[in-house]
């Protein structure tokens, strides 16, 4: 069964940043298109809020308007004790907010691991 929304660990995670983000969205034709991209979460809605610089003006924002649906990983490596590698996941549902300049995600599928 897919999950869509957060479990508390999750939301332990999406509360302190790290990283960056890469976001897919596909083109017209299919074609898949990811990019890394900052991000930070609206724990009021739910959804994973993608961010950068003129988010609005990017190739994203157009795959989106055609097709609205992304997925986003954030992931990494913990190596302090060896080597764990931690990811999240989400798929879903995806449109350009242009009240606060960032792509919002709001999941319809989540996975994790290791976070």
């Amino acid at each position: 069964m897919t999950r869509q929304a957060f479990t508390k660990v999750e939301h332990e995670f999406l509360a302190a940043p790290r990283g960056l983000a890469r976001i897919a969205t596909v083109d017209r034709t299919g074609m898949p298109h990811i990019v890394p991209t900052g991000w930070k979460f609206d724990a009021e809605n739910g959804d994973l809020l993608l961010t950068g610089r003129d988010v609005g003006a990017t190739q994203r924002v157009k795959h989106l308007a055609d097709k609205p649906k992304a997925a986003v990983v954030i992931d990494g490596v913990d190596e302090t004790e060896g080597w764990k590698p931690w990811a999240l996941i989400v798929r879903g549902d995806a449109i350009y907010d242009d009240a606060i300049g960032a792509i919002r995600l709001n999941p319809t599928a989540i996975t994790s691991w290791g976070i």
